[in-house]
């Protein structure tokens, strides 16, 4: 009864992971480390025994790293990641206050614009404490708890986690672009996966529905016409960046329509599922479609996927839902991706470098966030003088914000003296003119490694 009525389990693991990749794996299942006594008898000493899998678990290893383990059929990943950042949030906080508690000594140590919530705790006379609990079990329960043991350690020797954090670009460039990051993501997947296998794979994406009484989430499948000819033009020698980047651009709408009717009610799968539930339990026959090719394939999802994140996790994910599948979750930041990629033994590293290597690629066809040209010739004597002041100018044009029109600057100038000004449209960026005065001659200028040798038909007219 203890245990069933408990919001959460502890874990605390004499676990160090040696890198990101076991880490993960910890995460998710435990690690593996089979032993042996005396009389050669194994026994399983790894931290999967270590572990209540049926409850939301707050697992900290003995390096201080700390993640969460949770059932899915109870919760969904973002109520998961709530109970996460307050956790971190709350630490943030303490971490602030106890720097700040001798400034605003008024306010208890808090931030003037902090409300310190409401604390109902366990016991009015806070007298909780840990207790041991002890276990009486008979043999019969004994051999089922080593028994599961044994399944279990047959799926973690058949599992493989691989961490992915691409740092090339992110959630900027990408939204810079005026296309939709997780569309832009969910469709690198696919691409990956087909310049490796040469299929269109079944792709599953959940979208919450919470915006709705008891809503969990509908499913969103990445596997569209319009994906499907973004990853055959992309793989194509003969097609050019024009064609790459149009089929990129229509893909990413017609994805982010679907993840838009999902979210407001109108997807249908979990509909159908629901309808053949109900079916089932009352005995009910159900049409073909649900016994049918494309049903059975469209349910067998090679590419689980799942976006969920925030700057209090460097990483989230899960195992593969099918024996050949990829379960892979991924957080979308300002400058890069990370990714938790798990299969049965697939080519899991491989997949990642793949998928590294494509993201890299799409990256290649995309606007930088900032743009620069500056032109400047210098005709006649009278503007380039060897020993005399020299004036220099700069024009720069930023768009900072990746809402103005892409633009570059470009003068001429006959005469010393700034350039004239353009009448500009309106836009996110900014330009200024900066003028330089310097009393040094040529020579001396160039001693600072600047190479500032005029034109040789500028050297004419001196």
């Amino acid at each position: 009864e203890v245990i069933d009525g408990a919001l959460l389990v502890l874990v605390i693991d004499d676990v160090k992971p040696k890198d990101i990749h076991e880490a993960a794996s910890n995460m998710l299942h435990g690690t593996y480390d089979l032993r042996s006594r005396d009389n050669l008898i194994d026994y399983q000493a790894g931290s999967c025994c270590n572990r209540w899998y049926d409850k939301l678990q707050l697992i900290v290893c003995s390096d201080g790293r700390a993640g969460i383990n949770f059932e899915h059929s109870a919760i969904d990943g973002h109520t998961a990641l709530r109970f996460v950042s307050d956790i971190f949030a709350d630490n943030v906080v303490q971490f602030a206050q106890s720097i700040t508690k001798t400034i605003y000594s008024n306010h208890d140590g808090m931030f003037p614009s902090i409300i310190q919530a409401e604390v109902k705790r366990a016991s009015p006379n806070n007298s909780v404490v840990p207790k041991k609990l002890s276990f009486e079990l008979p043999q019969k329960i004994l051999d089922k708890i080593y028994f599961a043991e044994t399944i279990l350690s047959d799926q973690i020797v058949a599992s493989e986690t691989y961490v992915l954090e691409f740092t090339g670009y992110g959630k900027t460039l990408i939204v810079r672009n005026k296309m939709s990051p997780d569309s832009f993501v969910q469709l690198s997947m696919q691409l990956a996966h087909y310049r490796l296998y040469g299929k269109i794979v079944s792709q599953y994406e959940p979208v919450l529905t919470k915006g709705f009484y008891h809503g969990r989430t509908e499913a969103m499948r990445t596997a569209t016409d319009k994906a499907a000819t973004f990853c055959k033009t992309w793989t194509n020698p003969s097609a050019t960046d024009e064609q790459k980047l149009l089929t990129l651009r229509e893909a990413t709408v017609y994805h982010s329509s679907g993840i838009k009717n999902a979210l407001t009610g109108k997807g249908i799968e979990r509909h159908l599922f629901a309808l053949k539930c109900i079916a089932d339990k009352n005995n009910i026959p159900t049409p073909g479609f649900f016994s049918s090719n494309a049903y059975a394939k469209l349910n067998h999802t090679i590419l689980s996927t799942s976006n969920c994140g925030n700057p209090s996790l460097r990483l989230f994910g899960f195992g593969p839902v099918v024996q050949d599948g990829f379960g892979i979750g991924y957080i979308i930041r300002d400058g890069g991706v990370q990714y938790s990629i798990s299969t049965k033994h697939r080519q899991t590293e491989r997949f990642a470098h793949t998928l590294k290597q494509t993201l890299i690629d799409m990256g290649k066809l995309l606007q930088p966030t900032t743009s620069l040209k500056v032109e400047c010739s210098i005709t006649g004597k009278q503007n380039f003088e060897m020993n005399k002041a020299t004036t220099e100018y700069l024009e720069a044009y930023c768009d900072t914000y990746g809402e103005g029109p892409q633009s570059t600057v470009s003068f001429s100038s006959s005469t010393v003296g700034p350039p004239p000004a353009t009448p500009r449209a309106p836009s996110a960026g900014f330009a200024r003119v900066l003028q330089k005065q310097s009393s040094m001659s040529l020579k001396r200028l160039s001693s600072f490694g600047v190479d500032i040798t005029p034109k040789e038909e500028n050297r004419k007219n001196l």
